[in-house]
């Protein structure tokens, strides 16, 4: 158990998408009172939310606080799911859209500043690429409808509606009438994600600013793509026929699993997380294999491989649509919030050793994600354009 998963679980109760196995971690987690904290915190961002605390909020907060722990008492000896979630439904509803409807007539006048701050938003990333076919054609990509964009010797393309580009494959060996091989890339911009399923029924997910070389068919004696940025990856098993990711600094091959590959060129270090199967990481003639749990970060100047355990769910948070930030420092998060949101940032004054712990969804506008950082009071942030403020 850890922090990090329980603001997941937490987050994944309050969208209303956490399952029954889920919820009973959750309900395990609460009842160990290590996370009182927590959730106390999270009564008071969802204060914050609409202004500065006074002196309604303290009451409310105590009130919600008190409520939570009466009724866990209350239902700890069942383990009936549904009754749980019709209980935990009232109590942290109130820490949403509940709790700011019940304080709606009691709004600080600061609420006039925070509604000036949000006429400045900045909408959040969503599905859009671009993708190169081998005749150099450059077809535009996004979600809206679908779509059959070309036809080949080994098969055809479809864009579907749901931001999925599907290379359907007559066979693995297609070109084979000139031998030679040809080459798509797909690529998303800065406030872009993409999903191809490849000719060989991999599936791969594409953050922000990310690209994908792939062949139009499988052939020869390995499958071979070359990633830059950040890919989930959830390989089609062939035995024969090896599937290798070739970044600037690592290969990784592997014959049918799930992990993600980050490996931006302004990041210091490529990672490799392995959710199932095995993979082998090579870089510079150094390799390490790594089990499901294990992360591979690679220096991108002294191409070492340290291998370590990391949070699956933090690793592929985005791909599930969410931010975590895990003890993460404030030039990192704010890395990623340029790539999701198209923005530019730029620091003023001095920002000290900050760090953040929390979840957010990627769906949000850029206004929700800077509140909640700035409802530590460490940190302040100014929208001018497209450009974020970073203020101490």
């Amino acid at each position: 158990m850890n922090r990090a998963r329980f603001h997941i679980l937490l987050q994944y109760f309050k969208e209303d998408i956490i399952s029954e196995e889920e919820w009973h971690e959750l309900v395990t987690m609460i009842k160990t009172g290590i996370y009182d904290d927590q959730l106390e915190d999270d009564v008071l961002i969802s204060l914050d939310s609409i202004g500065k605390k006074n002196k309604w909020t303290t009451d409310i907060e105590q009130e919600v606080w008190a409520g939570i722990q009466t009724k866990i008492k209350a239902h700890s000896k069942t383990s009936n799911y549904r009754l749980w979630m019709a209980a935990a439904a009232i109590l942290l509803l109130m820490l949403t859209a509940g709790l700011i409807f019940f304080k709606s007539e009691h709004l600080p006048s600061s609420f006039k500043a925070i509604t000036a701050y949000k006429k400045q938003d900045i909408l959040p990333g969503g599905n859009k690429a671009i993708l190169t076919l081998p005749s150099g054609e450059r077809v535009v990509l996004t979600d809206s409808t679908i779509q059959q964009l070309a036809n080949q010797t080994g098969g055809s393309i479809v864009k579907a509606a749901n931001g999925i580009l599907i290379y359907k494959a007559n066979s693995l060996t297609g070109n084979s009438e000139t031998g030679e091989a040809m080459f798509s890339t797909i690529s998303t911009p800065r406030g872009g994600q993409y999903q191809v399923i490849l000719p060989d029924g991999t599936h791969v997910w594409l953050n922000a600013a990310s690209s994908l070389k792939f062949p139009t068919a499988f052939k020869g004696e390995k499958r071979l793509v070359e990633l830059t940025g950040e890919g989930y990856f959830e390989v089609a098993k062939n035995k024969e026929m090896p599937f290798v990711v070739h970044t600037e600094n690592q290969e990784v091959e592997v014959l049918g699993t799930h992990f993600n590959i980050n490996s931006y060129t302004d990041e210091v270090s490529t990672k490799t997380t392995l959710l199932e199967g095995s993979v082998k990481v090579t870089a510079k003639g150094n390799q390490k294999v790594l089990t499901p749990g294990d992360q591979a970060q690679i220096n991108k100047n002294t191409k070492e491989i340290k291998v370590m355990p990391v949070s699956l769910e933090e690793a592929v948070a985005w791909k599930n649509g969410y931010f975590v930030f895990n003890d993460e420092k404030l030039e990192s998060i704010m890395h990623r919030v340029s790539r999701w949101y198209d923005v530019d940032y730029e620091f003023e004054g001095k920002q000290g050793n900050l760090s953040f712990l929390g979840v957010i969804e990627r769906t949000k506008n850029i206004s929700s994600l800077l509140k909640v950082l700035e409802s530590t009071g460490n940190v302040h942030f100014k929208i001018e354009g497209r450009k974020i403020i970073v203020m101490p």
